[in-house]
């Protein structure tokens, strides 16, 4: 006879659902990640049952999914075609068998194919009032780039004097294609931590800006 703690876990493994994670040209994505317009998509689903569905969603547009596999994993690989236009784009992966379904959704992604280097929206930084008064304060500024590039990241006080620069190579985090997250621990370049107010941030390539944002240092 099972114990009740036996049973309990046997019915909880009977009934657990499927779970899915996802790859992009090999790649975990991210929100906010560039995507190329033809990605590879690959689907791995583990499942207690002996057969998994599904389907992606991009956009608007769904598209079976074919699974092949045993043993508690189940794959499916989707090369998109025709290719995506460049903008803006969402995608959806639901997983289904015997116990019920799995949802993963990531929003948003962009496809931007055009020559000259672009910041992808709206670059933000978090927390944001930032307080850099205390040990290891800092604050992150975050926008993805429709290309790697040579990048710099200025930030400026409000009569436009410069406070503090920082560099980054192309490939490197900072200059890579798709997301990036850059720290500023609220000092100036000679090591002062910067006062109360309003400042604002550039990002620069080739002598041109291509991105701007504003943060608010509030100390307490």
């Amino acid at each position: 006879m099972l114990s009740l703690a036996v049973l309990c876990c046997w019915q909880s493994a009977a009934q657990a659902k499927p779970s899915l994670s996802l790859r992009i040209n090999g790649v975990t994505p991210l929100p906010g990640d560039l995507l190329a317009a033809a990605p590879v998509i690959s689907v791995t689903v583990v499942s207690s049952a002996a057969a998994v569905t599904g389907r992606i969603t991009i956009d608007d547009t769904a598209t079976a999914l074919i699974f092949v596999g045993s043993s508690g994993h189940f794959y499916a690989t989707l090369e998109v075609t025709p290719p995506l236009a460049d903008g803006r784009h969402g995608l959806t992966i639901e997983a289904f068998d015997t116990t019920g379904g799995a949802t993963y959704e990531l929003v948003p992604l962009f496809v931007e194919g055009g020559p000259e280097l672009t910041v992808i929206g709206s670059p933000l930084n978090y927390p944001n009032p930032f307080d850099p008064g205390s040990a290891g304060a800092a604050t992150t500024i975050a926008y993805s780039l429709s290309k790697a590039a040579d990048l710099t990241l200025s930030l400026h006080d409000l009569y436009g004097r410069l406070v503090a620069k920082m560099s980054f190579n192309a490939g490197a985090n900072g200059g890579r294609a798709g997301y990036n997250t850059v720290s500023w621990n609220g000092r100036s370049d000679a090591g002062q931590v910067v006062g109360n107010g309003l400042y604002i941030y550039l990002l620069a390539a080739d002598g041109r800006v291509v991105g701007r944002g504003k943060l608010m240092v509030l100390k307490r």
